[in-house]
C-alpha cells in the first residue's frame, strides 16, 4: 500500500473517530440540556403555581382587613353615638284621662332614647323611661306639654319602659309620638 493510502485511512479512521466521539458527546449534552431545562420548566411551573396560591392568600386577607376595618368603623360609630333606630315612627295614640301609653324596647348599647311628641291634645302631656341594668335602677320624666322631644341616657338593657301619658284628669289626650335609640 502506498503510504499515501495508509495515511487518508488513518485520517479518515481518526475523523471517523472523532465523528462518533463528537455525536456521543453532542447527544451527551444535549440529554443534560434537555433535562436542565425540564427540571427548570418544572421549578418554574411550581414556583407560578405557589404564586397563585399566595395571590389567593393575599386575596383573601384584604378581604378581611376590609371586613374589619368596617367593624372598627361600626364600633366607632357606636361609641361615638351616630348610630340610630327609629323605634316608634309618627304613631297616634290616645288614652283616658290621667292615663299612658307604653313601649318596651331594649337596647345593646349604651346612648340615649329620644322621645318626640309632635302633638298632644293637652298640655300636661309627659314622657317617662324606666331602666334597670348593672346596678342602676333609671327612672325619670320630662313633661313637653303640647309638642316637644324629651332625651334620656340608657344603658345596656333588655326592658326599658317609654311612657307617654296625660296628666289630665278632666278629659283623655291623643299624642302623636316618634321614638328613636341613639347608640
Amino acid at each position: 500500500m502506498s503510504e499515501k493510502k495508509v495515511v487518508d485511512r488513518n485520517v479518515a479512521i481518526a475523523l471517523g473517530i472523532i465523528c462518533v466521539l463528537l455525536a456521543v458527546g453532542v447527544g451527551a449534552v444535549t440529554n443534560y440540556y434537555t433535562s436542565i431545562i425540564s427540571e427548570k420548566d418544572n421549578t418554574i411551573a411550581s414556583l407560578k403555581s405557589q404564586i397563585a396560591s399566595k395571590d389567593s392568600q393575599i386575596s383573601w386577607l384584604n378581604s378581611q382587613i376590609t371586613n374589619l376595618e368596617n367593624q372598627v368603623n361600626d364600633l366607632n360609630s357606636i361609641i361615638n353615638l351616630e348610630k340610630s333606630t327609629v323605634l316608634v315612627y309618627d304613631q297616634t295614640v290616645s288614652q283616658p284621662a290621667g292615663s299612658y301609653t307604653y313601649w318596651t324596647v331594649s337596647a345593646s348599647y349604651a346612648g340615649y332614647v329620644s322621645v318626640w311628641v309632635q302633638t298632644s291634645t293637652t298640655d300636661k302631656t309627659y314622657v317617662r323611661v324606666i331602666w334597670s341594668s348593672h346596678d342602676v335602677y333609671y327612672d325619670h320624666s320630662i313633661t313637653v306639654g303640647v309638642s316637644g322631644t324629651a332625651v334620656f341616657p340608657i344603658l345596656p338593657a333588655s326592658s326599658i319602659e317609654i311612657i307617654v301619658g296625660n296628666l289630665n284628669w278632666l278629659s283623655g289626650a291623643t299624642e302623636t309620638v316618634t321614638i328613636t335609640y341613639h347608640y
